[in-house]
């Protein structure tokens, strides 16, 4: 897949490794100017030095930013409204899935972790950039949603446990979050049409871990990691589905679909399809962000 992304820019979270890392790479090298969020700047600016050798695109740029802070999220919309005039793919990569937190972690904003840097940081952010990437029409976002949620079938939001008070696991919040990303990704689209911007979200099976990533885990865990990287994709391969979407001609104006990590359109659960359920989530995530 080849098309030309020059004079477009494009911005992508979580990308100083892994499918973040390998996309940001795919994007310069079809021209794109790429903006490089990531929580650790050092690591992300090494990152962006290496693309920028390989590729030759000198404008790949490092911004730091935390997606579960809803103060570094909106420095991080500042820096962009002021450092650049266009802005025409969004891609939501950044995630928290950490294994080893064995209760809630809340955020200085009083969240969740995994739901704040899941879901409420990638929500705002898109509603805080949406003025510039209208203005840039024909542009597109890109959420990421999750494979495992094939093993959830009954999965819906859960209103009263947002904050794990009622029942709490690492993993169910995981999945919980990238629920909620996906019906956002089908109510954002019915609110966006008409205006030239789409969303779109990809359901990511396992994909391979870069090495050296799990050092910090407890022994167990790493075994765990080994075990799955059998059955897991490549990074590589991952990221080629994000610049179809980002990309692709043949999806200028498709909105609001799921597709999984052969660039097919796929359906999500009945309880996905739930438009109250995705109003009400709308409404909870301005209110948790301060934007209503």
């Amino acid at each position: 897949m080849e098309w030309d992304m020059k004079g477009k820019v494009s911005l992508i979270t979580g990308a100083n490794a892994g499918i973040g890392k390998r996309v940001a790479k795919r994007l310069a090298g079809a021209g794109s100017s790429v903006i490089m969020v990531c929580r650790n700047a050092n690591a992300g600016e090494k990152a962006a030095e290496e693309i920028r050798q390989e590729t030759g695109n000198g404008d790949v740029k490092v911004l730091q930013a935390d997606l579960s802070s809803q103060g570094s999220v909106r420095a991080l919309a500042d820096s962009v409204l002021g450092g650049y005039e266009r802005l025409d793919v969004l891609i939501h990569n950044a995630a928290n899935f950490d294994l080893s937190m064995k209760r809630p972690e809340l955020t200085e904003d009083g969240v969740e972790k995994i739901f704040a840097t899941n879901h409420l940081g990638p929500f705002l952010l898109t509603n805080l950039m949406l003025s510039r990437l209208e203005q840039c029409a024909p542009s597109r976002i890109i959420t990421i949603a999750s494979k495992g949620l094939l093993s959830y079938p009954r999965m819906t939001i859960e209103f009263e446990n947002l904050n794990g008070e009622l029942k709490y696991s690492p993993t169910r919040a995981y999945y919980h979050s990238k629920f909620a990303q996906l019906i956002f990704t089908y109510e954002l689209a019915e609110r966006l049409k008409g205006t030239g911007v789409t969303v779109n979200a990809i359901r990511v099976p396992s994909v391979k871990v870069d090495a050296g990533r799990n050092d910090h885990l407890p022994a167990w865990m790493r075994a765990l990691y080994k075990l799955k990287r059998r059955f897991s994709i490549d990074p590589e391969q991952m990221a080629e589905t994000y610049f179809f979407l980002s990309a692709a001609p043949s999806l200028l104006h498709l909105s609001g679909k799921y597709f999984d990590e052969l660039n097919r359109e796929v359906a999500s659960s009945r309880n996905s399809y739930d438009k109250l359920v995705w109003r009400k989530l709308w409404e909870v995530s301005e209110k948790l962000t301060g934007l209503k």
